[in-house]
Parts: C-alpha cells; structure tokens; sequence
C-alpha cells in the first residue's frame, strides 16, 4: 500500500475518517469517495432553440470549434468570444454575453472583455475570416 506521510500538523476540511491497518492510515473523505461526478449537461438558452441557430451551432460542430453538446472545442477565450459575437449578430441576440455564458458556463461580463481583447489582436481578424467561411 502507498501513501502519504506527514510530519507536522494536517488539517483536513469535511467529513472524513480513517482506517488503520497497523502500518498505515488512510484518509477517506466520504463526501466524494464511492460518489460518480457527474458533468451538468448544458441547457440550450431559447435563443438558440431555432432552425436557423442550430444550423449555425451544426457548422460550427462540423468546424470542429465546438463539441456535439455545443460547448467550445479547443478555442481560446477571445476565440469564445468572436464565436457568440458573431453567431448573435446572425441571429439578432442583444443580449449576447447573457446568452452564450449561460451556454458555455462562462461569466458574461468576462465574455465581453475577452471580446474586447480579440478586438485589439491582430490574429483574431485570421480567426474571425474562419467564422465568415464557415458560416458561408
């Protein structure tokens, strides 16, 4: 069996306890032993509930920027942020920072200074140039 050895004080936060077999013991937080994690599946905001935004969100799945469920696919933040942009701005969604943070569990108000940084990048023009040929 390996485990951890502490010399000094240690300070455990939950609920826990421990089994001894003489040699060792181990500490078992029983709030998260034996339980699955289980990932909250995202739910689709309204806006994005019609025909023309799921064809949008479909190319963007074939362009491999997102996954299947719609969430980002290996893109950074200022690319996140182009994405809703420019997928709101088809769409007419005012309230674009609202609605795809609430889709990709982002903080809205983080959404639009990643925005506003992909504005003063110069490959964010290459990147945005992508979304306008997919979207084509």
């Amino acid at each position: 069996m390996t485990g951890v050895t502490f010399n000094g004080s240690v300070t455990f936060n939950g609920p826990m306890f421990d089994i001894h077999d003489n040699d060792h013991v181990t500490i078992v937080n029983s709030e998260r032993e034996g339980k699955k994690k289980t990932e909250e599946k995202s739910e689709k905001p309204a806006e994005l509930q019609t025909e023309e935004a799921r064809r949008l969100m479909e190319s963007l799945v074939d362009a491999e920027l997102l996954n299947e469920e719609w969430q980002p696919d290996g893109i950074s933040n200022t690319e996140k942020a182009l994405v809703a942009k420019m997928v709101a701005d088809r769409l007419k969604i005012n309230d674009v920072w609202q609605v795809f943070g609430k889709l990709w569990k982002m903080n809205p108000n983080s959404m639009r200074t990643y925005y506003n940084r992909a504005m003063d990048q110069r490959k964010s023009l290459e990147f945005q140039d992508r979304l306008k040929n997919i979207f084509c």
